[in-house]
């Protein structure tokens, strides 16, 4: 009974420690009011989105963060697996700028509502294997710099091959880049240079968790 009782109280203060520190799950309205730290990635076989946000949950802890916000899931190489992507918050994260787009490397990051507005003019791509968003974004935004672009928006972001690596492409546009009308927020101009180029990309959107 004394084994019993002391087993019992170790599962309780196990799970009252868990409880303490794992981070929490962000709605949607929290995340866009504060700044992340950091994304990250987390792959592995889920049967709900429920077990992946708590593997996404166990590496926020294992990485210091008090909450983290799911921004996209996506299959894993067709291999059953699944990819998700989060952003990462401290405890005291920075609120965010409402009006103002991040700028990595001098380049405008610009979100989907803002990017179907204007015509892109050409498309970069990049591969490699990356440990982290951040390092995605700072890749690309120096391929789009190398071009001359004012903005882009991540159009794709796949899986290449077994080993880790990703292949990456984004719309860059200038400065000054032409308004366009489209009815659907999906819609590229298929005869536009940047539409031409990028055949077969889908957009892909942030909001979705």
């Amino acid at each position: 009974m004394k084994l019993k009782n002391t087993l019992l109280a170790s599962a309780l203060l196990s799970a009252t420690a868990f409880s303490v520190n794992a981070a929490t799950e962000l709605t949607p309205e929290q995340a866009a009011a504060v700044k992340p730290f950091d994304r990250v990635v987390v792959t592995g076989r889920f049967n709900a989105i429920g077990e992946a946000v708590k593997a996404v949950s166990r590496r926020a802890d294992k990485e210091g963060a008090a909450s983290f916000y799911v921004v996209d899931t996506s299959d894993f190489g067709n291999s059953g697996n699944w990819r998700v992507v989060a952003d990462l918050y401290k405890a005291d994260a920075e609120k965010a700028e409402e009006t103002s787009n991040r700028v990595i490397n001098g380049v405008v990051e610009l979100p989907k509502d803002q990017a179907v507005l204007i015509e892109p003019f050409d498309t970069v791509t990049v591969q490699g294997f990356y440990r982290s968003q951040p390092e995605v974004n700072d890749a690309i935004t120096k391929a789009a710099k190398a071009k001359g672009a004012y903005s882009f928006y991540i159009v794709r972001q796949i899986d290449a091959n077994q080993g880790g690596n990703q292949r990456i492409t984004a719309f860059i546009y200038k400065k000054d880049a032409k308004k366009r009308i489209v009815q659907s927020p999906d819609v590229i101009p298929a005869d536009s240079e940047a539409g031409r180029a990028s055949s077969g990309c889908r957009w892909r959107s942030r909001e979705e968790s």
